[in-house]
């Protein structure tokens, strides 16, 4: 008599146990995801653009620094980029801790801040390139946190640049969210 291979799934059966919340977790970020469409290839390719161009604006003002135009520049791009939090107590924090132990100046400060940035953007993009479903998650939740905030901005000192950002902010969101249908029976 032939003897019947059962494929058991060692994080999903457990003693026949539905598996855990942690290991449903764990195993639903590392699927990958379906077929990519066209909004998702304009997040990649935007994802991916606003990365070099923030890593290349960092590379710029780390090796110019702080001399005549190119403050007056940073300090604007500052205010477009909604970079320029204000004087809050963590702002504050933080920039007392760096001054203190590197002792950089606002221009450093600025660029270590868009370097880590477009950390997070090529990290989004290159994720959704390989149609990882955590990188639809990582999305979702660094854009749609900073979404307050850029609602805030576009009330209190509109652009139409910050309008833009919000609106398409929003739109990426949302899409990603109910389109891929993240944060639903995971």
């Amino acid at each position: 008599m032939p003897t019947q291979l059962v494929n058991v799934d060692p994080v999903s059966s457990v003693e026949g146990r539905r598996p855990s919340y942690l290991a449903r977790l764990w195993r639903e970020l590392g699927r990958a995801g379906g077929e990519h469409d066209a909004f998702i290839k304009v997040i990649i390719v935007e994802r991916i653009a606003k990365s070099t161009i923030l890593l290349a604006l960092a590379i710029g003002l780390l090796v110019a620094g702080e001399k005549g135009w190119l403050a007056q520049w940073s300090l604007y791009a500052q205010d477009q980029l909604n970079l320029n939090a204000g004087h809050s107590v963590i702002r504050e924090l933080l920039l007392r801790v760096l001054l203190f132990v590197g002792h950089f100046n606002r221009i450093t400060l600025l660029a270590i801040s868009a370097i880590a940035y477009a950390s997070l953007e090529a990290t989004e993009g290159v994720g959704l390139a390989l149609r990882r479903r955590w990188a639809e998650y990582l999305t979702v939740i660094a854009t749609g946190v900073l979404i307050p905030y850029e609602a805030y901005e576009v009330i209190h000192r509109p652009s139409l640049f910050k309008a833009g950002a919000l609106l398409l902010n929003v739109a990426v969101v949302g899409y990603l969210a109910y389109r891929k249908r993240l944060f639903v029976g995971v």
